[in-house]
């Protein structure tokens, strides 16, 4: 196969200043940190003692992350057809042999993992889902589960509506009886979900999956077998039902039915959690297509309709993270437990901060465009950006708080980021890269709130405003260099 040449093209005004605003979000953040660190040496901040250190070791480490991209060049990374599916067997295995450890009677083994990759383990095992299914089987029974001391659960239950529709399905099949056969095949489904977005992504980007697979935030969410992961599957399977038949040319209902099917997963999920409705992002490319647009505005109008008819419920959802202010340093993230340990004007920086990377992130992906180097075949790549970054945004950026597993939605930007890593033109391999290195931190770290909170609202931010001049592309175009 013959390796790619290069031309060197003109840099224009609009790629410079991208450049300048990847400073300029670099510079915020590490502003942040610093502000942290600051405010640690105030006796008015009680427990600065035990953070100072975390925010010392987080203002170096991105101080290392910015000075390699800056110095960077271009990164070309090419891995082994099988490499995918050795992130997706190693997955499974660091996820799998430590429940397989306690259920069959090693207790030891399974500990032993979980603590040397520094996973918490719960209570019980598939924390997470096993409390899900208790609420299905109330609802099931017929208590009001929202409703405190319903009889049936300890405290009422924090998932919207939609969740206990799995009650109807037969044979009781979503039950807590179960829990540990559902839990078992959500790691073997997200397993396989780990592996088709390493096969759409660049050799950098697998290794960033190899490293996730064996990180945190991944572990946390298929140990609690959380609800998150589904999330995951919807995203992904609606990019490839798109990618395979939705971006064909035509216009007849056989390219637009995977829309249509994509529209009400989504929806699905998001009569779940809410914030899964944000994920109504990967649609609008949908809006280049001959009635596309009854996909989308059918889907905004279901959503809208949605929470307005359990809005006491969507206020309640939306209030939790209000008080989510001390919980450590270990698998949390949150705009409001890092702005806490700030005196003054911590949510105003964040704010700023999401804003200017996504101001920065436009700017590459408008470079990208107006140069030629996004195929129009690549539109799912586009589409898991968007929906990925929306989703780590608004929970922990707009909410202001969520759990280490919420790292795991970062991973539906590397297929895109990946992508443009080995680009000639600098700012556009030189962000890429940054961004790819912060998605890394992001996934492996857990144990630093400071860190993965700045570094995962500049990598959301800075993906979706890539990812949304892309969304509506509609030419076909020259390969990607």
């Amino acid at each position: 196969m013959r390796v790619p040449t290069f031309e060197k093209l003109a840099v224009g005004p609009r790629t410079l200043i991208a450049g300048v605003l990847g400073g300029v979000t670099s510079a915020l953040a590490l502003v942040i940190i610093l502000t942290v660190i600051l405010s640690a040496s105030d006796s008015a901040n009680p427990g600065a003692e035990g953070y100072a250190p975390l925010a010392y070791s987080a203002f170096a480490i991105v101080l290392a992350a910015v000075i390699v991209g800056a110095f960077v060049r271009r990164v070309r990374i090419h891995v082994s057809a099988v490499f995918a599916w050795i992130v997706g067997a190693v997955s499974f295995a660091v996820s799998f042999v430590p429940w397989w450890g306690l259920t069959g009677g090693n207790p030891d083994l399974g500990v032993l993992i979980y603590r040397g990759l520094k996973v918490p383990q719960g209570i019980i095992q598939f924390w997470d889902l096993s409390l899900i299914m208790q609420s299905v089987d109330c609802a099931r029974w017929g208590f009001d589960i929202y409703a405190k001391n319903n009889g049936c659960l300890a405290d009422p239950s924090i998932y919207a509506p939609g969740m206990v529709w799995l009650r109807f399905i037969p044979f009781d099949v979503f039950s807590k009886a179960n829990v540990a056969v559902l839990g078992a095949i959500m790691i073997v489904i997200s397993s396989l979900m780990l592996v088709s977005l390493a096969k759409s992504s660049g050799g950098i980007g697998q290794i960033v999956f190899l490293i996730a697979a064996v990180g945190g935030p991944w572990l946390l969410l298929l140990e609690r077998g959380n609800i998150d992961a589904v999330i995951l599957w919807v995203a992904v399977v609606s990019a490839l039902l798109v990618s395979k038949i939705g971006l064909k040319s035509g216009s007849d209902w056989r390219v637009l039915w995977p829309w249509v099917v994509a529209a009400m997963l989504i929806w699905i999920v998001g009569t779940w959690k809410y914030y899964p409705f944000a994920l109504g992002l990967m649609l609008l490319p949908a809006l280049r297509i001959k009635r596309g647009w009854i996909v989308v505005v059918g889907f905004g109008m279901a959503s809208l309709a949605y929470v307005i008819a359990t809005w006491a419920n969507f206020q309640f959802s939306a209030q939790a993270n209000s008080s989510m202010v001390d919980y450590g340093d270990f698998v949390v993230l949150g705009r409001i437990p890092v702005a806490a340990r700030m005196l003054e004007y911590g949510d105003v920086l964040f704010f700023v901060l999401a804003v200017t990377a996504l101001t920065w992130g436009f700017l590459v992906g408008r470079s990208v465009m107006r140069l030629g180097r996004f195929p129009y075949k690549k539109m799912s790549c586009a589409m898991l950006a968007a929906g990925g970054s929306a989703l780590y945004l608004v929970s922990v950026l707009i909410s202001g708080f969520g759990y280490g597993y919420k790292a795991v939605f970062l991973l539906l930007a590397i297929p895109l980021l990946s992508l443009w890593v080995g680009s000639p033109t600098r700012s556009i391999a030189a962000s890429s890269l940054l961004v790819i290195i912060f998605v890394a931190i992001e996934s492996f770290v857990v144990w630093n709130t400071v860190l993965a909170t700045t570094v995962g609202i500049v990598a959301a931010a800075f993906s979706l405003g890539a990812a949304g001049p892309l969304l509506f592309e509609k030419r076909a175009r020259s390969a990607i260099s």
